[in-house]
């Protein structure tokens, strides 16, 4: 049987739940270090007298990296595979967010934020592509609902995070927690099966076929 029409129709089972949780919990720590800067800005525009325009900016400069992260992502996605942009977007917001913590200025501040927002953007579209592409066709779309999920799972780390850790020991704890992603990528870069689909369009059909027949129910 094709291996894309057998992944179709095989019903949900944990093969499936796994993978939604390894991405999930990506997801989660995604949004978990997207959120830090929410609560952590106060302390940092005290710390470098931040005026109202600059801590907007400081803001804002993750979303722009976000941006430009999402872009190139699905390019190399199409090109590496799903699995490899996953766990180098995550290592790349891991290390942004590690550095943002040891920033020895403001403007390095805006830069590591710039390249933690890179790997976040390059992470998440991939990841909802990967999680569709390995779903039943028939439930495809509540698991990538389900995966999105995560996101408030990663905000109400981020407030926890910033209730627990920035009054007392500061912002750059909470930004050094915020690099778990890097630690969790490399065991999600050696667990996550490739996408059979990305398979398929690189003419591996053999493999394709192997990764499938691994999908039991």
């Amino acid at each position: 049987m094709d291996p894309i029409a057998r992944l179709d129709r095989l019903p949900l089972g944990r093969p499936h739940l796994r993978l939604l949780f390894l991405l999930g919990l990506g997801w989660a720590l995604d949004a978990m270090d997207v959120g830090l800067i929410g609560f952590t800005l106060p302390a940092l525009t005290r710390e470098f007298g931040l005026s109202p325009v600059q801590a907007g900016l400081l803001g804002s400069v993750g979303l722009l990296g976000m941006l430009l992260g999402a872009a190139l992502g699905g390019r190399l996605a199409d090109r590496l595979g799903r699995k490899a942009v996953i766990g180098y977007s995550l290592f790349l917001a891991g290390l942004g967010s590690l550095l943002t913590a040891l920033a020895p200025s403001l403007a390095w501040v805006f830069l590591f934020r710039f390249l933690t927002g890179l790997g976040l953007g390059a992470e998440l579209p991939v990841a909802a592509s990967l999680m569709a592409e390995w779903s039943p066709l028939r439930l495809r779309g509540r698991m990538v609902v389900l995966l999105e999920a995560f996101w408030a799972v990663g905000w109400l780390l981020a407030a926890l995070l910033g209730y627990l850790l920035v009054p007392e020991y500061g912002w750059r704890l909470a930004f050094l927690a915020g690099a778990l992603p890097a630690l969790y990528a490399a065991y999600l870069r050696l667990s996550l099966p490739e996408s059979p689909r990305w398979l398929m369009a690189r003419g591996r059909v053999g493999e394709a076929g192997a990764v499938s027949l691994g999908m039991r129910p």
